[in-house]
């Protein structure tokens, strides 16, 4: 049902008792002969007040009914639109937006603390905004809803009235709703008082979750950083080696076009798909010498592993892929399941490419680092028995690009590589500035 069939049920309503003092009025007249002593007319005189003061009850009921209904309304269409929203501003635009929809004769608008007034305009700027001011921060101090008429000069003659609700996050003050009126419109009722006060509070909750849920997110990434850095840790010559998977992952997976959710997840597989090295012995991770089969078997197990490890923590489940598969071969060899081709997950895919480069350019106890082009030259030879010649061929052609003849390319992209997780893990969009 739309508002405006809520609005006409209840003015039927509303009329009914109208229409039944009508009709007590046409039969005192007519019983008026018959009723010498007047006991009928008094009977009917008082069942008439009783219709007059069921009718006013009705009227306020209806009122009531009616901003119930537009609360319930926005508060429907605000739910609806929230898997969309992501940040405050959006919140703060959103529910202006449903505001300005339900308000249609009414200028509605954000006043944020310290910061300019948008919606009042004047050519007494001063007045306006001292006014203003004041009236928002007594709003703000008595954490309710004011309706007031503002004094003559203080804000331009279009605007009659103010209504202001602020809107609290915890006990943390973050902007003030502001709605206004002119002098042709309705006054604000008390109904638009305890819609915008339910609104408001309902907003600033929702700003309390993003906020809570922002602060677990960086202490989620604070606590992943320390993992890794404690796995890298273990041997000096793999020491910021998930940052640096983390970081080339990440340009492949863009040059892919991969969608914001799964580059993120990309950029949580890559960082972790080590992390269960935390549990190889020392002996077999820094051993400089040729591993035996025991031993090899040994440091197989890392990826399944890390995978017991990622898979205890549920946001990351899409991450999993990466992290158990990074170590399978397009030929079908590798491990620990010897899945072949495009069988592999694609986040694996690219995280192996990553992998073995950062491997090939990076100094080892058996073996000094390659250079950049030695390392994509032997990805080239690699191309459809380790890694995936497509991938391979677009990962060659962005480093070839984003390096170019610049002597100092490969230093700047590997010291962009370290501050990977300051910057990426948190704005997994964000471009890589050369």
């Amino acid at each position: 049902m739309h508002t405006s069939e809520v609005v006409e049920a209840l003015s039927v309503s509303s009329g009914c008792g109208a229409d039944v003092h009508q009709r007590l009025e046409t039969l005192r007249t007519r019983v008026a002969t018959l009723d010498p002593d007047g006991t009928v007319e008094r009977a009917l005189s008082d069942v008439s007040k009783a219709v007059e003061r069921l009718a006013v009850e009705n009227t306020g009921m209806a009122e009531e009914l009616l901003s119930a209904y537009e609360q319930l309304g926005i508060i429907f269409e605000v739910t609806r639109k929230l898997p969309g929203v992501h940040g405050e501003s959006e919140v703060i635009d959103l529910f202006i937006d449903s505001l300005r929809h339900n308000f249609q004769e009414r200028e509605v608008f954000a006043a944020h603390p310290r910061r300019p007034v948008h919606g009042l305009h004047t050519e007494a700027p001063w007045s306006c905004e001292d006014w203003f001011e004041h009236f928002t921060d007594r709003a703000r101090d008595s954490a309710s809803v004011l309706v007031e008429c503002p004094p003559v000069g203080a804000v331009p003659v279009c605007v009659a009235e103010v209504m202001a609700g602020p809107v609290f996050a915890g006990d943390s003050f973050v902007y003030t709703i502001v709605l206004t009126h002119g002098a042709n419109v309705e006054t604000f009722r008390a109904g638009d008082m305890l819609l915008l006060e339910s609104l408001t509070k309902f907003c600033g909750d929702l700003i309390r979750n993003h906020r809570l849920s922002h602060e677990l997110g960086e202490m989620s990434i604070a606590m992943v950083r320390s993992l890794v850095n404690a796995v890298d840790q273990k041997d000096a010559y793999t020491s910021g080696h998930s940052l640096r998977v983390g970081y080339f992952a990440t340009l492949l997976g863009r040059a892919l076009n991969l969608g914001d959710e799964d580059l993120q997840m990309l950029q949580w597989s890559a960082l972790l798909h080590d992390v269960g090295k935390i549990g190889i012995r020392d002996d077999v991770l820094k051993k400089k010498g040729e591993l035996t089969d025991e031993e090899f078997d040994h440091i197989k197990e890392h990826p399944v592993r890390s995978h017991r490890v990622v898979q205890k923590v549920p946001q990351l489940v899409k991450a999993l892929d990466g992290v158990l598969h990074h170590h399978e071969r397009f030929d079908g060899t590798g491990y620990p399941t010897g899945l072949s081709g495009e069988d592999i997950p694609l986040q694996a895919r690219i995280i192996q490419i990553a992998d073995v480069f950062d491997a090939l350019t990076s100094d080892r106890a058996y073996r000094p680092a390659y250079t950049w082009g030695k390392a994509l030259d032997i990805l080239n030879d690699e191309a459809g028995k380790t890694v995936d010649p497509r991938l391979r061929e677009v990962f060659d052609r962005l480093i070839r690009e984003a390096l170019g003849d610049d002597p100092s390319g490969w230093e700047k992209m590997v010291q962009r590589a370290k501050e990977f997780a300051q910057d990426d893990v948190d704005h997994p969009v964000a471009s890589d500035g050369g």
